[in-house]
């Protein structure tokens, strides 16, 4: 029996109780929650005014932490989480099961899917978490034993029960697309956005379709609009941004491309979790492409704060390119800690392209070849999205090309065309057999 029976309980959309006796609390949790699946900046405000409203309300201290360190804002994330744990021990009379649940699947998530299966089994609705394992799963799914699969089947649990739902919808957009079903991937998109057309995660789903399937003229267009008309305020944004950007250097406008940079992506005009990854892959493109005078300095800046805080082999990955080009000694450091890792299953895909990025880095294109090149295969365990990984495939083949192998080089972006239609890669496959015709001659 909890203190608050005999009172009116806030029931959300999905038929779930929320421990709050409070109306505007409820309200006011319930609309943060939405904002959160939409990928909405304004859910730290939303989720702070239900606490300000009802304090013991532990699921709305564990919504703040979330949209908190979805922002970056990991020590402001940390007491909320620490708050919502404390209240989860201290107030277990008041807590719904489910809510009990979700706190404990959120501040100690479990190394696989089984614990995240049978939550949704129990309670479909429960949206907040099926988000938090897709996006726990995007950087460390090979730690839960999984690919993209995985969450999808996940979501299924909550499908079969709302088939319509926009924020289901917009999770399993991207999933969908990073499991080559770029149909139902579309059509999620396109689902959501209609009920939700500020739904952030669906825009990213809907993007990563259009490159894929080569669309890029209608990605510019797509992509043009929802700047003009969707409030910015986003974990989301420079991501998106990042989108931005490739779509102009696909289309061979590097200077467009690098005003977009500037704009949005440079970290010295943005403070977003993805900064890092995202400005560091467009000038790794843009220097590949033959561009130099490039603004490496702030991004190595960041990338040095990278070192030493958690691993990820995405991140690291991309802090390794700034560093490559701006500070070899802290690479140094990075990829004696990758080695030092003893429990990573990526470990030794991660190890290999440190040393490939580094040895580019330092002109010695053959060893970088050989080291990337042993680890091709297995390149997704580097983690993040197709799009993502591809910087290291093209690192490879610039590798090849520079240390006299260009058919190689144009026979791997031969093999990912088969994936993509890409124009950039296109124009990138002719100069290599144009290189390697001339070295025949």
């Amino acid at each position: 029996m909890t203190h608050l029976e005999g009172t009116t309980m806030q029931t959300d959309r999905y038929g779930q109780t929320v421990s709050t006796a409070d109306p505007d609390a409820a309200a006011a949790y319930f609309e943060a929650v939405d904002q959160y699946l939409a990928l909405d900046g304004s859910a730290a405000d939303g989720f702070a005014r239900a606490v300000e409203l009802d304090p013991g309300l532990a699921v709305a201290h564990l919504g703040l932490g979330l949209s908190l360190a979805s922002a970056g804002r990991d020590t402001e994330a940390r007491d909320a989480f620490t708050a919502a744990v404390r209240l989860r021990r201290e107030g277990a009379d008041r807590l719904d099961p489910r809510e009990a649940h979700q706190i404990d699947l959120v501040t100690a998530p479990p190394a696989h899917l089984a614990a995240f299966a049978e939550h949704l089994d129990r309670h479909p609705g429960d949206l907040l978490v099926l988000g938090f394992a897709a996006g726990l799963l995007s950087t460390r799914r090979i730690a839960a034993g999984t690919g993209r699969e995985g969450v999808l089947d996940l979501a299924a649990r909550s499908s079969a029960v709302f088939p319509d739902d926009w924020a289901l919808a917009g999770i399993c957009s991207l999933e969908l697309e990073e499991a080559w079903q770029f149909a139902a991937a579309e059509t999620a998109a396109e689902l959501s956005l209609r009920d939700r057309p500020d739904n952030r995660a669906a825009c990213h789903g809907y993007v990563h379709v259009l490159h894929e399937t080569g669309r890029i003229a209608q990605a510019e267009s797509f992509l043009e609009g929802w700047f003009d008309t969707r409030h910015p305020r986003s974990p989301l944004q420079t991501h998106l941004r990042w989108h931005h950007a490739l779509v102009a250097l696909e289309r061979d406008f590097a200077e467009l491309g690098l005003h977009r940079y500037h704009a949005a992506i440079d970290p010295q005009v943005s403070s977003q979790r993805t900064t890092l990854v995202d400005s560091a892959a467009v000038l790794w493109r843009l220097r590949i492409d033959g561009h130099g005078d490039l603004p490496w300095s702030p991004v190595a800046e960041l990338a040095r704060t990278q070192v030493h805080g958690p691993r990820s082999g995405l991140f690291d990955v991309h802090a390794a390119l700034a560093l490559a080009v701006a500070d070899h000694a802290t690479l140094h450091t990075l990829r004696a800690a990758w080695r030092a890792e003893t429990t990573r299953p990526n470990r030794d895909v991660i190890v290999a392209v440190l040393d490939g990025v580094a040895a580019h880095g330092e002109g010695r294109f053959d060893a970088a070849a050989q080291h990337i090149g042993g680890v091709l295969a297995a390149v997704s365990l580097v983690g993040g999205s197709r799009l993502q990984q591809d910087i290291v495939v093209d690192t490879l083949c610039d590798a090849l090309a520079r240390s006299g192998d260009p058919g190689r080089a144009a026979d791997i972006l031969e093999d990912r065309k088969r994936r993509r239609r890409s124009q950039r890669d296109e124009r990138w496959i002719a100069e290599l057999r144009r290189q390697a015709a001339a070295a025949q001659r």
